[in-house]
């Protein structure tokens, strides 16, 4: 708001030689310009890192910069942007790479389906089973889950899709939590 009226020091960065500006508080303390110049000037002196960081190196562009030790991994990005086109690119948690596979997308649950589906709704009033909304207060029809997942029925879609297998629920977050879980239903089963 008054950063105009705020009187400035010039200084010269010790790492870039460049003249640099800051509020003559600040002035006494400071030896850079900026992180990266004082990352340079650390990393030369390498006996001593005050900052904890350490250079690395994107995994896409290979563009080196600075990451805190204890989230430095096996695959660091400069950018969202990196980290995105990285993972797009090279397929490495996706489908059968990803820790959650779990078969693939099953697109037909049999002739029944959608019969059973409706009954599901009406049997639970159109409300979601697990947080109490219906379909009249979130505007569209609610999701019906199987209990029990489908893909461990092999196939036999009559008994996947007995009633009592099916349950609504919203789509979200209900219905996510539930995918999410799953893993704790496959091992009662």
């Amino acid at each position: 708001m008054f950063s105009h009226l705020i009187k400035r020091v010039k200084l010269q960065c010790k790492e870039c030689e460049k003249d640099f500006y800051l509020t003559p508080y600040r002035a006494k303390t400071a030896v850079y310009c900026g992180n990266e110049c004082s990352y340079k000037a650390i990393s030369r002196n390498a006996k001593i890192n005050f900052t904890r960081k350490r250079k690395v190196s994107c995994a896409l562009c290979s563009k080196e910069f600075f990451k805190k030790q204890s989230v430095i991994k096996n695959f660091n990005f400069c950018s969202e942007y990196c980290m995105g086109v990285y993972y797009s690119e090279s397929g490495l948690f996706s489908g059968e790479n990803s820790g959650t596979w779990q078969g693939g997308d099953i697109n037909y649950y049999g002739p029944n389906w959608r019969k059973q589906r409706r009954e599901a709704r009406k049997r639970d009033e159109y409300t979601c089973q697990d947080c109490g909304l219906t379909e009249i207060e979130l505007g569209h029809e609610l999701s019906v889950h199987h209990i029990i997942p489908f893909r461990k029925f092999q196939g036999d879609w009559e008994k996947a899709n007995r009633l009592a297998n099916l349950i609504s629920l919203c789509e979200h977050p209900c219905h996510r939590r539930k995918h999410s879980n799953n893993q704790l239903v496959d091992d009662i089963v």
